[in-house]
């Protein structure tokens, strides 16, 4: 579970990377339409950071959807019994942002606290991008 979250921690980081240097070369930019970053490139460097930042969103998004479906690699010989135990439960938790304004949520309050400093720091990143790259 955690490898699709580091590959689209991964994927994400290196779109905004890729689409920053071309940006900085001068081939695409960033603009608020109301409320809601678009990001845009005429050049194929800028066009390929921005499809794997989507890339990896969608991985992020989907991931518990990926992690539920069983594997089919060999029929079970005999019937499995499924315990639950209360102790190892799943945590989830993600940020949305629409704009400026994130949605936060989390099934306790730990992960919830991650994702406020997860809002934050994101939040800031996009103020300081659109500062030095749009405003300048």
């Amino acid at each position: 579970m955690y490898g699709k979250f580091y590959l689209s921690a991964c994927l994400i980081i290196s779109g905004i990377v890729i689409f920053g240097l071309s940006v900085i070369r001068g081939e695409g930019g960033i603009f608020l339409f109301f409320v809601f970053p678009v990001f845009y490139s005429t050049s194929l460097l800028g066009g390929v950071g921005i499809f794997l930042i989507f890339v990896g969103i969608f991985i992020l998004f989907f991931m518990p959807f990926f992690s539920s479906f069983p594997h089919f690699s060999e029929p079970p010989n005999e019937v499995e019994y499924v315990h639950y135990d209360n102790e190892k439960r799943s945590h989830y938790g993600g940020v949305i942002l629409i704009g400026p304004i994130p949605i936060i949520f989390g099934s306790d309050k730990h992960i919830a606290f991650y994702m406020i400093i997860a809002a934050i720091s994101m939040l800031l990143a996009l103020y300081l991008f659109i500062y030095y790259f749009v405003l300048h």
